[in-house]
């Protein structure tokens, strides 16, 4: 298989997205329409990674209503009648729920949002592989928002994620990094 090509960098630019003091609504639109290279308009796969609490939820939830994404995240399996209920021994089962609902998605023609932590690269793997299998466009998001945890992540638990993440190599930039706070 060939190798998956370099992502352009994201005009605007970062300090753009900063200096104007950005909200869910305009990011998505200078996302959408402002980008004189449309690189989030034009993908069918879109990759948010971040710790909890950064916003990546917030922000797929806003691509799905705003652009018209399917929002998957591993965290929607463990979600039952309203609830979450979550289980560190079935996380590899959500994520492979994940993967497979991401994949029927697309197959179908849909584009598809996947807001998950992707601490280590490794995480990315399997989701750059499958836009690779499908020779679809693919983004990367970063979500650098610092809200408490939905999901009351422990303090510690939170820390050890900080260490453990992982900088995307240049081939695989960002189409941009979204400071929500």
């Amino acid at each position: 298989m060939p190798p998956v090509p370099p992502l352009k960098p994201l005009v605007p630019t970062e300090s753009r997205l900063r200096a104007a003091t950005p909200t869910l609504p305009s990011i998505v639109t200078d996302f959408m329409s402002a980008d004189p290279t449309p690189q989030l308009a034009q993908a069918r796969l879109v990759l948010i990674r971040g710790l909890p609490g950064s916003g990546k939820s917030t922000l797929a939830r806003r691509l799905a209503a705003e652009a018209g994404f399917v929002h998957l995240e591993a965290d929607q399996y463990f979600e039952r009648d309203g609830a979450y209920r979550f289980d560190l021994a079935r996380v590899a089962d959500a994520h492979a729920w994940c993967l497979r609902s991401a994949y029927e998605q697309l197959a179908g023609g849909a584009r598809v949002v996947i807001a998950n932590t992707f601490v280590s690269l490794w995480e990315l793997s399997a989701c750059l592989g499958l836009a690779q299998v499908l020779d679809l466009p693919v983004r990367i998001i970063e979500a650098r928002g610092a809200w408490p945890s939905v999901h009351a992540v422990p303090a510690d638990v939170m820390a050890q994620m900080r260490e453990r993440w992982e900088a995307l190599p240049a081939h695989l930039e960002t189409i941009g990094s979204v400071w929500l706070s």
